[in-house]
């Protein structure tokens, strides 16, 4: 009678271990392609086991054991796929990278980043698996093998000062388009870095109207969704009072994309853009404030090494 509780129990703690991965991916093989493009920028050819082991010793330097959800969480959870690991080679990329450029490259496939970094600090690429080159730029650019990072709460109404990379036009645009855009100033809580300049993120136009004879407006609304905080959790975004007060400066600097832009800041308006009588035209490259929709709890790096 006890055999199959213990299995039952066995197979609970696996589902536990693993739901994160296969659950969002909806299979093994799906988890493993998330795992290749994030590693490699593209999907491995070959039979799954095969790939997988690949992956293991590229990252770990050894095949691992055990069943194939294990294997993919375990790989998942240092990559940081799902964000908020503390001792994740992405986390560890964001660092090094912030400290050498002071941006980061979040987006690009880790072997790319890791390579980048590599030919930077030693002028040329570097042997072995990728955990122990990681952990030696660390060592090398931190004086630590640890990252001084905490848990802090990044308060909602927190000012995020950004550039679109997406060109915005009320009579061309349509709902659902990307909108594509860059973080350019540190967001810092409690002397820690929490948003990095050089955090990309994509929100998507939420209404789009040209403007009509009469003097009728142009108008656009863009969701801002969310950003990758320096640990991977997710930042909700939006503009509304806070941020659209801190955007009146720069409309009276009337920079080239903002021109005679009005931003909005009353309820059911906040993050709309309109010009009365005609098409709202935001250039590519124009800078401006949004600000964090609510509390969020997320890692904070401390510019103090790790003791």
């Amino acid at each position: 009678m006890r055999k199959p509780m213990a299995i039952a129990v066995i197979v609970s703690l696996l589902m536990a271990v693993a739901t994160p991965v296969w659950a969002e991916a909806g299979t093994p093989l799906e988890g493993l392609r998330d795992l290749e493009v994030t590693l490699y920028g593209q999907v491995q050819e070959g039979a799954l086991i095969e790939r997988l082991a690949r992956v293991e010793q590229d990252v770990f330097g050894e095949q691992k054991m055990g069943p194939i959800l294990v294997r993919i969480e375990n790989l998942n959870t240092y990559l940081m796929l799902g964000g908020g690991a503390v001792d994740s080679l992405q986390l560890k990329l964001n660092a090094i990278e912030w400290m050498v450029y002071q941006e980061i490259y979040v987006g690009e496939p880790l072997y790319t980043r890791l390579e980048r970094l590599e030919n930077a600090m030693y002028g040329s690429l570097q042997q072995g698996p990728v955990m122990q080159r990681a952990d030696e730029l660390l060592r090398m650019v931190w004086a630590s093998d640890k990252l001084n990072v905490d848990v802090v709460t990044v308060p909602k109404e927190t000012l995020v000062k950004i550039k679109l990379l997406t060109e915005l036009d009320s009579a061309k645009s349509k709902v659902g388009d990307k909108v594509h855009y860059r973080v350019i100033e540190d967001v810092m809580i409690k002397d820690r870095l929490v948003i990095p300049a050089g955090t990309e993120g994509v929100g998507a136009v939420q209404e789009a109207t040209a403007a009509k004879r009469l003097g009728v407006d142009g108008r656009l609304l863009v969701d801002f969704k969310s950003l990758p905080a320096i640990d991977g959790t997710r930042v909700s975004l939006v503009m509304e009072e806070t941020a659209t007060e801190k955007n009146k400066s720069l409309e009276m600097a009337a920079g080239a994309g903002m021109a005679g832009v009005i931003l909005l800041g009353p309820i059911g308006l906040a993050g709309a853009y309109f010009i009365k009588g005609k098409d709202v035209v935001i250039t590519k490259g124009t800078e401006f404030y949004v600000e964090v929709m609510r509390d969020a709890r997320a890692s904070g790096l401390s510019l103090v090494p790790a003791r």
